[in-house]
C-alpha cells in the first residue's frame, strides 16, 4: 500500500477511534496501531473470476502480481484464494459491487476520470484527447482475452465494446481545441461535451 493511501486510511481510523478513546490516554497510539494492523491483515476469500467481474483484475495484475503471464495462469485455473484487506484496498475491490451492466460501470469510471484528469483552461474544464482515448482503451483491458466469461458477462462485454466504439466515433465530431504548453501542442476536448456523450439509461 502506498504512503498516501495508508495515511488516508489511518486518518479514517483515527477519526472513528477519537469517539471511543480519550486522546490523553498514553496507550492511544498502541490502540490505533492494533486496529490498523488488524484491519489491514484481514483476509478475503475470492475467485480470480470475481475480480474480473468487478473490473479490478487489471489493478490486481499490475499492483499485486506484477506479471501478465502469472495473471493468465491464475485466472485460467480460477482457484479460490485469500486476498489481504491491504491488497483489496489498493486495487479498489472494497468499493465496487458485481454487475453485468458493464456500460454503467464504464460510465462511472469515465465520470470519475473526467473529474480527476480535466484541466481548467479559459474557465472551462478540458481533457486531453489522447489521454481520454487511452483511458477508454484501459477499460477494455479490464477483460483479458484469456478470460472465459459466462454468457451473461459475455453479452455485457459485447454491449460494452459496441458502446465504446460508438463513443469513439462520436468523439470525432466534438470540437477540438489546440493548447500549447512547454511540452508541445495538444488536442483538448471540453469535458462537458464528453459527459453528454455518455448514456446513463442502460
Amino acid at each position: 500500500m502506498n504512503d498516501h493511501i495508508k495515511s488516508r486510511f489511518k486518518l479514517s481510523i483515527l477519526f472513528w477511534a477519537s469517539f471511543c478513546v480519550n486522546f490523553d490516554d498514553i496507550n492511544f497510539k498502541v490502540f490505533l496501531d492494533i486496529i490498523i494492523n488488524y484491519i489491514l491483515n484481514m483476509k478475503i476469500q475470492i475467485f480470480p473470476n470475481d475480480l474480473v467481474k468487478r473490473c479490478v483484475w487489471d489493478n490486481y495484475t499490475y499492483y499485486v502480481l506484477g506479471s501478465e503471464k502469472e495473471a493468465e495462469r491464475i485466472l485460467l485455473e480460477n482457484n479460490q484464494f485469500d486476498i489481504s484487506e491491504r491488497d483489496a484496498l489498493v486495487i479498489g475491490l472494497l468499493k465496487v459491487i458485481e454487475t453485468p451492466n458493464l456500460i454503467h460501470r464504464f460510465n462511472a469510471y469515465m465520470t470519475d476520470f473526467l473529474s480527476n484528469k480535466s484541466i481548467t483552461n479559459d474557465r472551462m474544464l478540458k481533457i486531453r484527447k489522447k489521454t481520454l482515448v487511452s483511458a477508454i482503451d484501459r477499460f477494455r483491458g479490464k477483460f483479458p482475452e484469456y478470460w472465459k466469461a459466462d454468457a451473461v458477462y459475455q453479452n455485457g462485454i459485447n454491449d460494452l465494446y459496441k458502446y465504446l466504439d460508438n463513443l469513439l466515433e462520436e468523439m470525432e465530431c466534438v470540437e477540438v481545441e489546440l493548447i500549447t504548453d512547454q511540452f508541445g501542442t495538444h488536442e483538448f476536448l471540453l469535458s462537458k461535451s464528453i459527459k453528454k456523450l455518455l448514456t446513463f439509461n442502460y
